[in-house]
């Protein structure tokens, strides 16, 4: 793939009247964690919980992941930062919480008693902060790991059994952070796709073919021979080079603005909100249709993402789906 490393590559599964989010092995995109600006996976292990899992007979929503390994192994500071939190308290048990740059916060949950930090205590990346235990409750040993960013928890990706280790970044961009893909401000760029890629911004490759009116048999997120075909055909119907290759020129002349509820062009409306939900972690309908739910996850987006906030998917918000 002609993607930044960083960048995930997730593979989703796509029903006729619903889509459900598949990721495969993190390992399988794994980046090397030290020359990201992004956060690192707190610790080589295995996630046993994903972010959205239900709890409590369904009336309280994880909002982090939980990761198992040994008693007694490490756990590392996800991205340098200074220590603010390094307590016990209900619940959590012996808990780390460290304060980044931009706003952002992630917390380490459940570590046996002997923390290796305290507060005030500048960290670094990959720094040994604590090791994992089962404190505050009855469970087998664990880190609960979560980011927030402005108090607002941030999704993680991950599915049951991923394997994940400390020296990878987490396959998700952060805005707003330096050297991260998305900096809270400074333009996006629009990504190359070409046969044989694979991920959630060629769903929407895919779905942006059918608002210009190529009926495809699949939308599956993989650019094979029919979406080769499509884009070759499409490059030759607006007097672009021909390549079959989704580059800049052909993403500035596919992309299709989502401005309303008035004007919810169904495809491009479906791809916005696909990507918006197994993308960026929204929990949100994908049905065509624009309305305050796909709003609001807009609004949402666009100001992670350092955009100007208006709700509508254009050339801006568009370039930043498909970069981050």
């Amino acid at each position: 793939m002609r993607q930044s490393p960083s960048r995930r590559t997730f593979l989703t599964a796509v029903g006729t009247a619903a889509t459900t989010l598949t990721i495969p092995s993190l390992t399988s995109e794994r980046a090397a964690a030290s020359d990201s600006g992004d956060f690192a996976w707190p610790i080589t292990g295995t996630i046993t919980s994903t972010y959205y899992d239900t709890r409590d007979g369904g009336t309280r929503t994880h909002r982090g992941i939980d990761a198992d390994r040994y008693t007694g192994d490490p756990i590392y500071a996800a991205r340098a930062g200074t220590v603010s939190t390094a307590s016990y308290t209900s619940g959590y048990g012996y808990r780390v919480v460290i304060d980044h740059e931009s706003g952002y916060q992630s917390r380490y949950a459940h570590c046996q008693s002997d923390l290796k930090v305290s507060v005030g205590d500048t960290v670094e990346k990959h720094e040994h902060i604590a090791d994992i235990g089962s404190s505050g409750g009855d469970y087998a040993a664990h880190v609960h790991f979560d980011i927030k960013r402005d108090g607002e928890y941030q999704y993680i990706p991950g599915e049951y059994y991923d394997s994940i280790s400390h020296t990878d970044a987490i396959p998700k961009d952060f805005p707003g952070l330096s050297g991260s893909g998305g900096d809270g401000g400074a333009a996006y760029s629009w990504p190359t796709y070409a046969d044989g890629d694979s991920g959630e911004s060629v769903y929407s490759i895919q779905y942006l073919l059918e608002d210009h009116g190529y009926a495809l048999d699949y939308h599956d997120g993989i650019y094979g021979s029919e979406v080769e075909t499509a884009v070759e055909d499409f490059q030759a119907s607006r007097g672009l080079a021909v390549d079959g290759v989704v580059g800049p020129n052909t993403w500035e002349s596919l992309y299709v603005p989502v401005l309303s509820a008035s004007d919810d062009p169904y495809w491009a409306t479906y791809g916005a909100q696909h990507h918006l939900r197994d993308g960026e972690g929204y929990s949100i309908s994908v049905d065509g249709y624009y309305g305050s739910e796909t709003k609001n996850a807009v609004e949402s987006f666009q100001s992670s993402a350092g955009l100007a906030v208006d709700g509508k998917v254009g050339h801006d918000t568009w370039q930043a789906l498909v970069d981050i």
